[in-house]
C-alpha cells in the first residue's frame, strides 16, 4: 500500500515524477553506454599489450637474427633485379673495407688479383634453373689482401614465385685454399719422390744383378768342371748365395711394384689344378733335402679351368709353400685346392687355397703382424730363417687385389695353416658334373708312415672312385693284406721295400705293385721297376700328381690278370707337363747345326759366361760392347752370317732398346734377324716392354744353360716378324 494514494498524491509530486522519468531513462542508457565504452577500452588495452610484447619479440628476433648474421662470419650480400645492393652485412663491409651507405643501391664487383679471370657475383646467370643455386671459388682483394672466396648463391623469389633478387653468401677459404695447395705439393713431392725411389730401385737393381748373374753363371760353369769334393761345395756355396741374393732383390722389386699399384692383373684360362701340382713339384727338392714331405690334395668339385692370373697365383703359391718349407724343421707340408660354393653361386664361387705346415707356428702377436712389411714369426736377434720379410706381404697384396682375402691359423709349436679365398669365375662351358669313376672297383692299400702322404693319396684315389686302406707301419702289413684283399699295394722306398713287394705277392698273387720315390732316387728304376722280375710293377715320383695316380692304377688293371707282367704304358706322369697335355713337337734337325751369334753385352764377365756356354754348345760367337757396335756388326754382315742377335738391354752409347730399332730399320735379311733380349729385370712387365719393343723373345740373366739351349732350338733357322714385310709374315714368330 502506497503512502499516497495516487488519488491523494499531490500534484507537484506527480510532475516532477513526469519530469524525472527521461532524465531516469537517460541516465540508465548513458550507464550502459559507458559499461560498453569501458570494456571496449579493457580491450583496446589487451590489444596494445599484445602488439607492445609482439612488438618486442620481433625486436629480439631482428637483434637475435642480426647478432647471427654477425656472429656467422660469412659476407652476406642482396642485389636487386638491375644488379644493385640491396643489403650488406658488417662481415661484407669489414671485409672490403666500405660502409654499408656508400654501397648500398650500387652495382658491386670484388677487384681481383692480376691475372685472375672474373666472375660476375651475384648475377642472374645459372639460377634460372634447377637446383637455383651455384657455388664456385674466387680470390678477391679485401682489406686485408688477396683471400680466397667460397660464393653460394641463390635466388629469392616473392609469393607468387617471381623472382625479386638474388642473394649472396660468401666464406674465406684462404686457410683451406692454402692447406689444399701444400697437400697438392706434397702430394706431388710425394710422387717425384716415388719415381725417384722407383728409378733407384731399377737401377740399383740392375747394378747389383750384373755381377751377380756373372758370379751365379761363373759358378755354374765350375761346377761343371772337374773339381775336388772342398772346391766343389766351396763353389756350392757361391751359388748358393748369389742365387740367394737375387730372390731377396727380386722381393724387394716385386714390392715396390705393386707399392706404386704398377700390377697389372691379366684374366686367362688355365688349370688351377696344374698349377698347384706344379709348384709343389718345383719345391720338392727344397723339401726332400730338409727329410719333408710335401704332398697335394685336390677336391673334385675344382673345375678344370678358370679365368684368372696365373702367373700371380702361382707366386701365392710359391710364396706360402717356401715359407712353409723354410719354417718346417719335420713333418711336411700339405698344398690343398677345393672350391667353396657357400660364399658364390653359379658360375661363381671362391677358390680356396690352403698351404699347412708342422714348423714352428706362431704366437698371437705373431699373427697380428705376420703380414706387415719385413716382418717375420721369428724376430729374435738370433733368429735361424734368412730372408727380407717381404713376401708375406706381397702375397696379401696380391690376393686382395684380386678380390680376395687371406687368413692364418696358428699356435705357437703347433704349426701354421694360411688359407686364401679368390673369387675366381669357372670357364665358360666348364660342367660342374663330377668327374667319371674311372677307378671304381678297384682296392689300394697304402703304406705310408707319414700321415700326411697317405692321406694325399688315399684322397685321390677315392676321387676317382677306388677304395682305399692305410697301413701306418710295416708290422701290420700282412694282416691288413689278408684283411682287405687289395688290388694295388703302394709302398714308399726305403730298406727292405722290395721284401714287402715279395711279402704282397706271395700273399696275393695277382696283386699290382706300386713304388713311391724321389726325383733323386730314379737311377734305381732299373732295379726296382718295369723290367722282368721286378719287385714292382710300376713306380710313382713324389710329390704325386692325381693324374699320375690314376694313369698308373688304371694301367695296373688293365694287367691285373697277367701276374707281374710290365705296365704297357712308358710314358712318366710325374713331369712337370700335365698328363692330358699334349707332348711338346720334337726339335728340328736344323736347331741342332751350328749357328753364328752376336752376343751384344758391355760386361766382361757376362759376356765372357754367354760366349762359354755357346761355344760349349757348338755355336760360333761374335762379341760387341755396346748397341752401336752391335748395328755395325750387322751392317758389316754382307753374306747374312749372323743367324741371330743376343741383345743385353742397359748399354753405354747406344741401349739394346734403340739398337733392336735400328736393326729393323736396315734392309733385309738383317731386318728380320730374330732377337734375344738379355734382362737383369725380374719383372713380368719389364720383360713385356723388351717384346713391344721389336725383340723377339727374352733371357733373363744369370744365363741358363738349358734355357739358352732351349731359346736357340726355338729360333735357329726362323725369321722375325717385326722386319718382314705384311705380306711375309705369315708363318714366321
Amino acid at each position: 500500500m502506497s503512502l499516497f494514494p495516487l488519488e491523494q498524491t499531490p500534484l507537484y509530486l506527480l510532475l516532477l515524477a513526469a519530469a524525472l522519468l527521461p532524465a531516469l531513462e537517460a541516465w540508465r542508457r548513458a550507464s550502459v553506454r559507458a559499461k560498453r565504452h569501458l570494456s571496449r577500452i579493457a580491450d583496446l588495452e589487451a590489444r596494445i599489450e599484445n602488439l607492445r610484447d609482439e612488438k618486442w619479440e620481433l625486436a629480439e628476433r631482428g637483434e637475435r637474427y642480426r647478432d647471427l648474421v654477425r656472429a656467422q662470419g660469412d659476407l652476406i650480400l642482396r642485389k636487386d633485379l638491375q644488379g644493385r645492393l640491396t643489403y650488406v652485412n658488417d662481415v661484407f663491409c669489414d671485409t672490403f673495407g666500405c660502409l654499408r651507405t656508400e654501397v648500398i643501391g650500387r652495382p658491386f664487383v670484388p677487384d681481383l688479383p692480376e691475372g685472375a679471370r672474373p666472375r660476375m657475383l651475384a648475377s642472374f646467370a645459372g639460377l634460372a634453373t634447377p637446383p637455383y643455386r651455384m657455388r664456385y671459388d674466387e680470390r678477391c682483394v679485401t682489406a686485408r689482401g688477396p683471400r680466397w672466396i667460397a660464393w653460394e648463391e641463390f635466388a629469392v623469389r616473392d609469393e607468387d614465385g617471381k623472382l625479386i633478387e638474388i642473394q649472396a653468401v660468401g666464406r674465406d677459404v684462404t686457410d683451406r685454399k692454402e692447406a689444399e695447395e701444400r697437400l697438392a705439393e706434397a702430394l706431388q713431392l710425394a710422387k717425384d719422390a716415388n719415381r725417384a725411389k722407383s728409378l733407384f730401385l731399377a737401377t740399383m737393381s740392375h747394378e747389383i744383378r750384373t755381377p751377380m748373374n756373372g758370379v751365379i753363371g761363373m759358378a755354374k760353369l765350375l761346377l761343371d768342371t772337374k773339381l775336388e769334393p772342398a772346391q766343389r761345395s766351396y763353389a756350392e756355396a757361391v751359388r748358393a748365395s748369389g742365387e740367394a741374393l737375387l730372390n731377396i732383390i727380386n722381393d724387394i722389386l716385386d714390392y715396390s711394384k705393386i707399392e706404386a699399384g704398377k700390377v697389372v692383373l691379366e684374366e686367362a684360362l688355365f688349370d688351377p689344378r696344374a698349377v698347384l701340382e706344379g709348384v709343389a713339384e718345383l719345391l720338392a727338392p727344397r723339401a726332400f733335402d730338409k727329410h719333408l714331405e710335401i704332398v697335394t690334395e685336390i677336391s673334385p668339385s675344382v673345375p678344370r679351368r678358370i679365368v684368372g692370373d696365373e702367373m700371380r697365383i702361382r707366386q701365392i703359391l710359391l710364396n706360402l709353400a717356401g715359407n712353409a718349407i723354410k719354417f718346417t724343421g719335420e713333418g711336411g707340408v700339405a698344398l690343398r685346392l677345393y672350391r667353396d660354393m657357400a660364399n658364390g653361386h653359379g658360375a661363381r664361387g671362391e677358390i680356396v687355397i690352403e698351404v699347412e705346415d708342422t714348423g714352428i707356428g706362431m704366437d698371437e702377436h705373431a699373427r697380428e703382424h705376420i703380414f706387415d712389411e719385413f716382418a717375420q714369426a721369428d724376430q729374435s736377434h738370433a733368429r735361424r730363417y734368412e730372408g727380407t720379410g717381404l713376401g708375406l706381404a706381397i702375397t696379401k697384396r696380391l690376393v686382395t687385389a684380386m678380390g680376395g682375402r687371406i687368413e692364418v691359423e696358428s699356435e705357437e709349436g703347433e704349426g701354421s695353416l694360411f688359407r686364401v679365398r679368390l673369387p675366381l669365375r669357372r670357364a665358360p662351358g666348364e660342367s660342374d658334373a663330377p668327374a667319371p669313376a674311372t677307378l671304381a672297383g678297384l682296392t689300394a692299400l697304402i703304406l705310408s708312415e707319414h700321415p700326411l702322404v697317405g692321406r694325399a693319396l688315399a684322397a685321390a684315389a677315392e676321387a676317382a672312385g677306388a677304395g682305399t686302406h692305410l697301413v701306418a707301419s710295416r708290422d701290420g702289413l700282412a694282416d691288413a693284406l689278408r684283411a682287405t684283399s687289395p688290388d694295388i699295394f703302394i709302398c714308399p722306398l726305403g730298406e727292405g721295400a722290395a721284401g714287402l713287394a715279395a711279402e704282397a705277392r706271395a700273399i696275393m698273387p695277382n696283386i699290382g705293385t706300386l713304388l713311391l720315390l724321389r726325383p733323386q732316387d730314379r737311377g734305381r728304376l732299373a732295379e726296382l721297376a718295369g723290367g722282368p722280375g721286378a719287385p714292382f710293377d710300376g713306380y710313382l715320383v713324389r710329390p704325386v700328381r692325381a693324374a699320375s695316380l690314376v694313369a698308373r692304377m688304371t694301367a695296373l688293371r688293365v694287367r691285373s690278370w697277367m701276374p707281374h707282367a710290365p705296365a704297357p704304358e712308358t710314358r712318366d706322369y710325374d713331369d712337370t707337363v700335365d698328363a692330358e697335355a699334349p707332348p711338346l713337337p720334337p726339335l728340328a734337325p736344323a736347331a741342332l747345326s751350328q749357328l753364328t751369334v752376336l752376343v751384344a753385352e758391355d760386361n766382361e764377365i757376362n759376356a765372357l759366361l754367354t760366349r762359354t756356354l755357346l761355344e760349349h754348345s757348338g755355336h760360333e760367337v761374335r762379341l760387341a760392347r755396346n748397341g752401336a757396335e752391335a748395328v755395325a756388326a750387322l751392317e758389316a754382315d754382307a753374306n747374312g752370317e749372323i743367324d741371330l742377335v743376343l741383345m743385353d738391354l742397359h748399354m753405354p752409347g747406344m741401349d739394346g732398346f734403340e739398337a733392336t730399332a735400328r736393326i729393323r730399320a736396315l734392309g733385309r735379311p738383317h731386318a728380320s734377324i730374330p732377337v734375344i733380349a738379355l734382362t737383369a729385370n725380374a719383372m713380368a712387365d719389364d720383360r713385356q716392354a723388351c717384346l713391344d719393343a721389336a725383340m723377339d723373345d727374352y733371357l733373363s740373366k744369370p744365363v741358363a744353360a738349358e734355357d739358352l739351349a732351349r731359346t736357340l732350338s726355338l729360333w735357329a733357322c726362323r725369321r722375325s716378324s717385326h722386319g718382314l714385310p705384311a705380306g711375309e709374315k705369315t708363318g714366321t714368330a
